[in-house]
């Protein structure tokens, strides 16, 4: 059941709010009153949806993985465009919410982002299929961390310079070094 249009708007001040904070201080930092200060709510409204900064920031990511989840969904292993179109529209994705992702990106709030973000259900079905001649498990498993360590490596260097390169030239680099490295 989709949630209404109050609580909606309530969890994205709140969400701004503490992209606001974190970009000053680490979470651990963030104090509740405060969080709720910035985002103009009282802290009972705050307590009614979670139960500390940790778990907002833990919706705030899931989103984020959800909705890059979804911009891979269509992506067809067995077709190079598709995949580039799907990678473009993921990094479309993220320079349009450049600063959730320089946060998520860089700021150490997770040092388990990376390895979600990698491992969603699309990007593990791309990466096997790059690798559907590769029999010798360790080097698959050596070439599946290097492309996915590599990439993460790419796509903070890409937010952090601004989007220097457009969404759909910094997709190609990073299938480029991906498919070299899977051969």
């Amino acid at each position: 059941m989709p949630e209404n249009t109050k609580i909606t708007r309530t969890k994205h001040r709140l969400s701004k709010a503490l992209l606001h904070l974190l970009a000053e201080k680490p979470i651990t930092a963030v104090s509740i009153r405060e969080l709720c200060e910035t985002a103009g709510i009282n802290r009972t409204t705050f307590y009614n949806h979670y139960g500390s900064q940790y778990d907002l920031l833990n919706d705030i990511r899931s989103r984020f993985l959800d909705d890059v989840a979804e911009c891979l969904a269509a992506a067809d292993p067995a077709n190079s465009e598709s995949i580039q179109e799907r990678v473009t529209t993921v990094f479309s994705y993220i320079k349009d919410n450049s600063e959730l992702s320089y946060l998520l990106l860089n700021n150490g709030i997770d040092p388990e982002f990376a390895e979600q973000l990698f491992s969603l259900p699309k990007i593990t079905d791309l990466l096997a299929a790059a690798l559907l001649n590769c029999h010798d498990p360790m080097r698959r498993q050596a070439v599946t961390d290097f492309a996915v360590h590599g990439s993460f490596r790419l796509l903070q260097n890409w937010i952090n310079s601004g989007c220097e390169r457009s969404p759909a030239e910094e997709a190609e680099l990073i299938l480029e070094l991906a498919r070299r490295v899977c051969i």
